[in-house]
């Protein structure tokens, strides 16, 4: 037990260190960390957005009808998984690395407390990417992308430990593929065909 505790705070610190190497690496990192998160939401809707268009022109209402029960799998994931997060951080009530090891962390920005395990960041944005992997696979690895990037930087930026990143990710990617497999909801997307064909 030692010895991963050990693994877990050098690979903590040799991630942090990373900072002060640039002025703007350390610039990028406050950026996907701290400030990309909004701009990933929203691009993820125009994704889905512009699916929906192409199912209009392209194809039947039966392929619109299959995009609109992903968008539900999609919203409906998140907030189960976000969540769950939640839910676990109010539990544990853990301290961010640079509470825990003041004297080794210096936070590049200010966020938080004691609510370091799991990483929100980490659940929701891998709960959206593995959600888009599971309709749109090459879609899915550029979100994917996105979301591990988003949960390394702020390990970087002090204000995670791996382990909330890694157990962040189990809760959004295991939440996505149940939602994926066992909520479908075709009664949900018919209903929403029929409102779009209305109008």
């Amino acid at each position: 037990m030692n010895n991963i505790i050990s693994f877990h705070k050098n690979l903590l610190l040799d991630l942090h260190d990373l900072l002060g190497v640039s002025e703007f690496f350390d610039h990028l990192v406050y950026i996907i960390a701290n400030r990309a998160d909004n701009y990933v939401i929203a691009l993820a809707g125009l994704v889905l957005a512009y699916f929906v268009f192409q199912s209009i022109d392209h194809t039947s209402w039966k392929r619109l009808r299959f995009l609109v029960v992903e968008g539900f799998q999609i919203v409906f994931s998140v907030c189960i998984s976000w969540g769950l997060s939640y839910v676990i951080k109010l539990l544990t009530h853990l301290p961010r690395p640079y509470l825990r090891y003041p004297d080794e962390i210096t936070k590049l920005f200010a966020y938080g407390g004691f609510d370091s395990f799991p990483s929100g960041h980490a659940t929701l944005f891998m709960a959206l990417a593995f959600m888009i992997y599971l309709h749109h696979k090459i879609t899915g690895y550029f979100f994917i992308l996105l979301a591990i990037a988003i949960s390394l930087t702020r390990v970087i930026a002090g204000v995670h430990f791996p382990i909330d990143i890694l157990v962040g990710w189990i809760i959004g990617g295991g939440v996505s593929l149940l939602v994926y497999k066992y909520i479908k909801h075709p009664r949900f997307a018919r209903l929403f065909v029929k409102i779009a064909k209305k109008l």
